[in-house]
């Protein structure tokens, strides 16, 4: 292994160390900084009368990513959560106080203690834009998310119908029935995943149907339709809640979408939502291999993987598994955290920053993302007078800032030549 790829392991290796998840960055990102990140999800629904349209907000933390004092029984935390329209008219403002306790020291460094909070606001149609701050009461630091999301009024229709939660966490009652899930604000699943769960509602507000049919298309990233369905139900009950179980074993490559169409008589509704899988396990057909291989450019020698992606699938994926036996920071454990992390920011630099011509973990954002992790401060400048749309990534641990920009105003951000040193010193 040469000097640049021992560096970018140990990069990782502080990520899997430090980090945890947050909709910075689908996958835990590079932290070291104890910034209190977070995911947040606006879902827009309504009441089960119908009566009135609401948003639910959730946010999520890992215990990692917050901090603990000791207290006589264990380990506490508290953190503020605001949440607030900042569209030019002002329409909510909500605050959350949560507190959060941990049993033992372990605990309050874990990435598996999933912590999901959430709050209902009553809202009208619209368009809005929302900003999202939590703040870590005991170490006084705080995050922002901003956030866009639009509420069809649905004047014109005979029904209502929500926007998509996905989860693959949940509870059942005796008789089979979900009757909670954790959703994943991420839309990023483990590939060893056995089934993905779609989240909906509708409300038939017309007496004068009584039928409503729902229709779902998944298609990959190249628009193939990888599978589709419809069902027909009655309106007996106006409310309706809708979980539709998608088999992991039906997808094989990493990005999808889903498209929802409620239909009633000739009144018509489309809902979109993407969703991804990053690789736990040795990728289990030749498309995924090839592809695996291709990724681990930037922590893999280049002779060796152009080497092997010549080779029969079953030497390609011994290779594979051999590659990620060798670089397991833990052996000990069952899981692989580099490979976990490592695919991870690969996925989400698919989902966040491919362009017309390159997937993302191509492009230069995509390169820097996936070795240094999500940067600890983004600074946008879409509109500047006399220069070019650009974006300043800032990594305080390590040191580092890269300037990305997009010269043909396409979103094709490339980065700066200035900033090239920066990536291998």
């Amino acid at each position: 292994m040469n000097s640049s790829k021992a560096v970018i392991f140990l990069i990782l290796i502080i990520a899997i160390s430090f980090s945890g998840y947050s909709q910075y960055m689908a996958p835990p990102k590079l932290s070291g900084v104890g910034l209190p990140y977070f995911n947040t999800q606006i879902f827009p629904t309504f009441t089960m009368d119908g009566t009135q349209r609401i948003v639910r907000i959730y946010v999520q933390m890992l215990n990692d990513d917050i901090t603990f004092v000791s207290v006589d029984t264990g380990y506490s935390a508290e953190i503020q959560i605001d949440i607030s329209d900042k569209s030019k008219d002002f329409i909510f403002s909500r605050t959350l106080n949560e507190a959060i306790f941990a049993g033992d020291f372990e605990e309050t460094n874990s990435r598996q203690a999933i912590n999901m909070f959430s709050t209902e606001i009553p809202i009208d149609s619209g368009n809005y834009e929302t900003v999202v701050t939590v703040l870590d009461k005991n170490s006084g630091k705080q995050v922002n998310r901003k956030a866009f999301f639009e509420l069809p009024s649905f004047l014109k229709l005979p029904f209502l119908i929500s926007d998509v939660l996905l989860f693959d966490k949940f509870e059942k009652d005796s008789s089979g029935r979900i009757i909670d899930f954790v959703p994943n604000l991420t839309g990023n699943f483990s590939k060893n995943a056995n089934f993905v769960y779609l989240y909906f509602d509708t409300f038939l507000k017309d007496t004068e149907y009584d039928s409503m049919n729902i229709r779902y298309v998944i298609r990959d990233a190249s628009n193939f339709i990888n599978q589709q369905n419809e069902y027909v139900f009655s309106a007996n009950n106006k409310f309706r809640e809708h979980f539709i179980r998608l088999s992991r074993h039906q997808f094989e490559r990493t990005k999808y979408s889903v498209q929802i169409i409620a239909t009633v008589g000739k009144y018509q509704y489309k809902i979109n939502k993407f969703f991804s899988f990053y690789w736990t396990v040795s990728p289990s057909s030749p498309r995924d291999i090839d592809q695996a291989l291709h990724q681990l450019e930037y922590i893999g020698d280049r002779d060796s993987i152009d080497y092997y992606l010549e080779q029969p699938f079953e030497a390609k994926r011994k290779y594979f598994e051999r590659f990620w036996e060798e670089m397991d920071p833990n052996p000990e454990t069952y899981k692989n955290e580099l490979m976990d992390e490592y695919y991870r920011r690969v996925n989400y630099a698919n989902q966040t920053f491919s362009t017309m011509s390159q997937e993302g973990w191509l492009t230069d954002r995509g390169r820097i993302f996936i070795k240094f992790g999500q940067p600890d401060d983004i600074e946008r400048h879409p509109f500047e007078i006399n220069t070019y749309p650009y974006v300043i990534w800032r990594y305080y641990s390590l040191r580092k800032v890269f300037l990305f920009i997009d010269r043909l105003g396409f979103g094709d951000y490339y980065l700066h030549p200035a900033y090239l040193d920066e990536e291998y010193n």
